[in-house]
């Protein structure tokens, strides 16, 4: 029968309707609609019903087989549907750059049709320009060959000119130096004899100023040796032929600043009271009335051979 096929739903659907109705009687049976006193509840009976699992059938077996089947299909569609797409989109693409292709082709040939043309104008300018270039060349240099020849000539006429002209300016200007030099050798020989008389005057007056000074320092210089013996105090080891060279340091204003013993006598004592003398004497007031210039050259330092002459043997 029909409704009895393998592949439909009324098998399983015939057992659960019969299982309910099972249990529906059952139930009914156990109600008691007499008029007599209820009697206590019994424990009602224990059904037991068995779920049926259509999946685990034979049936449901080949539901899920051919529903899975069916997704396959359906999977299997979807993929070549979108393989299909995926094709006609990179078809699409395809023509797409083959037509681009083709564009910058022609734009490429377009461009070298008309850099080719560019060209040949900039060529044809350029000639055009050159011989017209080349014609005002050639005038230029016939119309300066001509004025060169002119300026050839001026400057000929005008080099005459000038050699007479100067012919005539270097005599002149030749009288006027003979004449400059006869004067300037007059000035020179009375130069020459002012600035003699001149130097010799100096040259007396230097020796005189020279001798001045000379006397002068001889005499401060004596007068520094004196103070300073005179403020010596002999030691017990001094002896005759005893020296000490000293190196005296003064102020302009005649202070002694410092005293320095640049060759011993010998004798540490000795030398020692040669120095305390010269910082005894403090002072030489005389150096502070002497020409700065005079001081710097001869007393700013002062050499002093220490050397008493009363020294026992």
């Amino acid at each position: 029968m029909k409704w009895l096929r393998e592949d439909s739903y009324s098998i399983p659907i015939i057992l659960a309707v019969g299982l309910h109705l099972s249990i529906v009687i059952a139930g009914l049976l156990t109600i008691d609609f007499s008029d007599e006193e209820q009697k206590k509840p019994k424990r009602p009976p224990i059904v037991n019903a068995t779920v049926i699992d259509i999946s685990q059938t034979i049936i449901g077996k080949r539901e899920a087989e051919e529903r899975a089947a069916n997704q396959q299909a359906a999977a299997l569609a979807e993929q070549k549907k979108k393989q299909a797409e995926q094709n006609r989109k990179k078809e699409a693409q395809r023509k797409a750059l083959e037509e681009k292709e083709k564009q910058l082709a022609r734009a490429k040939q377009q461009a070298q049709e008309k850099a080719e043309a560019q060209k040949k104008e900039a060529e044809q300018k350029r000639e055009a320009e050159r011989q017209r270039v080349a014609k005002e060349t050639e005038s230029k240099r016939l119309a300066q060959e001509a004025e060169k020849k002119r300026l050839a000539e001026q400057q000929a006429k005008d080099k005459q000119r000038k050699e007479e002209l100067a012919r005539k300016v270097e005599a002149e200007r030749q009288a006027e130096e003979e004449r400059k030099r006869q004067e300037e050798a007059t000035r020179l020989a009375e130069e020459k004899k002012k600035a003699e008389e001149a130097a010799a005057l100096a040259a007396a007056e230097e020796a005189k100023k020279q001798a001045a000074e000379a006397q002068m320092v001889q005499s401060i210089s004596g007068l520094i040796n004196d103070r300073v013996t005179a403020n010596w105090n002999r030691p017990p080891s001094a002896r005759n032929g005893m020296k000490t060279y000293l190196r005296i340091y003064f102020l302009p204003n005649g202070e002694v600043r410092n005293v320095d013993v640049t060759r011993s006598s010998g004798d540490a004592l000795f030398d020692q009271k040669a120095v305390d003398a010269v910082y005894k004497v403090r002072k030489i007031d005389e150096l502070s009335e002497i020409d700065s210039y005079v001081f710097e050259r001869n007393f700013r330092q002062v050499d002093l051979i220490f050397n008493p002459q009363d020294l026992r043997n």
